[in-house]
This record gives structure tokens, C-alpha cells and sequence, in this order.
């Protein structure tokens, strides 16, 4: 490919899905790529695809997959992450043979799994997540620079050839993010532990809350509680894809709190520093 082509590449972008994730990859290529790539998108809602179009998130909406993805180069599949796979087949068969498609799921293995059980699915599909986003949903939210320097993982398979790869990384670094490459199964396991369970802890604090103490909140608690506001029913999806990994993070919380708990009783306060410290030192060193 030239320098020329790849300037072009892509020439027609579908993102079905468009949400805070797949709004603001709408957004950050027509910010790389300008009037040279045109942006399509699909909702099933009229007005929605009315909405989309009058805000400049995308040029085209489309009613069907079929038409969004017709002659794409490059298909982003942004939907909950339980329906991801099947849109994803369905692109494939509505695509040109050498169309990218990739995805904004924030769990990968029974994705890739699903996907690479479809012949023209896994010879077009690349698994991405970008480690991006808000407790907001909506294209309304989306920001053309929510994935600057953020971290966009690559879960391919070893069937995945180099130059789709390739294609991969490339695209999503015209986002303006930063590749990490892992297997989805590596990509499941460590999101448990830094998204998913914190998220549910976040809910868990949210709801502890009694009508009385309310009253008395402040930023610590609004910091910790941030993100239970995300939307439940994406939240039930992602934990229903990746129940495995949350419930063994789940049971290392367990005995976290249990031995939190064991210290506090026995008012042992030289173990609950040491305790404190680590924390503090862990935090410390991933800022």
C-alpha cells in the first residue's frame, strides 16, 4: 500500500452502534481523516439516525447492517457486548472480502470465540477495546478526543493474519490511542480485576448508603461512586460475558475484606497501617 492509499485508507467507515464508544470513534476519524472518509452509521430509530446526522457525528445512517456495510472499509461494532459477536457476523457477510471489522467491547473471549466459529467472520475481525469512556452513555457524550494516549488492547488469535493486524493498529491509532496486544482470555482476567469488580464495589458503596447518611456525602464518597451511575442493563451484559473471571475477583475481595475485617476487630492498628500503606503504595505506582 502507498502513502497515498494509506492517507485514503479508510474511504468509508461504518460504526454500528452509535454511543458514547462508537460516536466518539465517529468523531476522532473524521478529526484524522476529514472529507476523505465517510462515516456511516446504524440505528434501527428514525430519529436517532436524524439526530446523528444533524450533530455531524456521522455523513450516512442506515436503517439496516446490510446497507451500512456494503462498501466499507472498516466496521466498528459498538454495541452491548453480548450482541457483539452477532453483529459482527453479520457485517462480515455484508462486507467486502478485505474490510476490517473491530469492536469496543470491554470483554473479549466469548467474543473472539463466537466470532472465530464463522469462517468470514474471523478472516475480517480484530477484537479491540479501548480502555476509554464515562459513566455517561449516548452519542450526545461522545468527544473526538476520548481515546488520546488511551490504551486500545488487540486480542487477536493465531489465526489472525499480519496484515489485518496491521489494519488494526493502524486504525485505531488514527483514534489517537495507544496499541497493547494480549489473548482475550489475558484481556478477560485482568478486566475483572480493574474494571469490572471496582465497578461493582462502586455499586456495592452506592447502595450501602442509607436515606440518613446521604446528607453527609462529599467527594470522597462521590469519587468511589462515580461509576455505579453507568447503565445497568450494559453492566448485567458485561458481567454475564465475563461471569468467570469477576466471580474468582470476587472471591479474592472476599478474603480481602475478611482479613480487613479481622484487623479492625482485633484493633490491631499497626497491621491496619501496613494495610493502608500497601494501598496507597499500589496506587501510587499505576498514576
Amino acid at each position: 500500500m502507498t502513502n497515498a492509499a494509506e492517507d485514503q485508507w479508510p474511504r468509508r467507515a461504518a460504526i454500528l452502534g452509535v454511543g458514547l464508544l462508537g460516536g466518539s470513534v465517529a468523531l476522532s476519524l473524521r478529526q484524522a481523516r476529514g472529507a476523505t472518509c465517510e462515516i456511516v452509521g446504524y440505528s434501527r430509530n428514525p430519529d436517532k439516525r436524524a439526530e446523528l446526522i444533524r450533530h455531524g457525528i456521522v455523513d450516512t445512517a442506515c436503517d439496516s447492517v446490510a446497507e451500512a456495510c456494503v462498501e466499507s472499509d472498516v466496521i466498528v461494532v459498538a454495541t452491548p457486548v453480548d450482541r457483539i459477536a452477532e453483529f459482527v457476523i453479520q457485517a462480515a457477510d455484508a462486507s467486502p472480502p478485505d474490510c476490517l471489522i473491530t469492536d469496543v467491547g470491554s470483554t473479549k473471549a466469548q467474543i473472539v470465540e463466537a466470532t472465530n466459529a464463522h469462517q468470514g467472520a474471523a478472516a475480517k475481525f480484530v477484537a479491540a477495546h479501548p480502555i476509554a469512556g464515562s459513566e455517561k452513555s449516548g452519542a450526545q457524550h461522545a468527544r473526538p478526543d476520548l481515546f488520546h494516549e488511551k490504551l486500545i488492547v488487540l486480542t487477536p488469535t493465531a489465526n489472525t493474519s499480519a496484515g489485518l493486524l496491521q489494519r488494526a493498529r493502524d486504525f485505531w491509532q488514527a483514534t489517537g490511542g495507544r496499541i497493547l496486544q494480549m489473548s482475550p482470555a489475558e484481556h478477560d482476567t485482568h478486566l475483572a480485576s480493574v474494571s469490572h469488580v471496582p465497578h461493582l464495589v462502586s455499586a456495592l458503596v452506592a447502595r450501602m448508603c442509607s436515606r440518613d447518611a446521604r446528607q453527609l456525602v462529599g467527594s470522597g464518597w462521590e469519587d468511589i461512586t462515580r461509576v455505579a451511575a453507568g447503565d445497568p442493563a450494559m453492566w448485567t451484559a458485561i458481567c454475564r460475558e465475563n461471569r468467570a473471571a469477576i466471580s474468582h475477583e470476587l472471591e479474592k475481595l472476599s478474603r480481602e475484606l475478611e482479613g480487613l475485617r479481622r484487623i479492625i476487630g482485633q484493633q490491631d492498628d499497626d497491621a491496619l497501617h501496613a494495610w493502608l500503606a500497601q494501598a496507597k503504595n499500589v496506587k501510587e505506582q499505576s498514576d
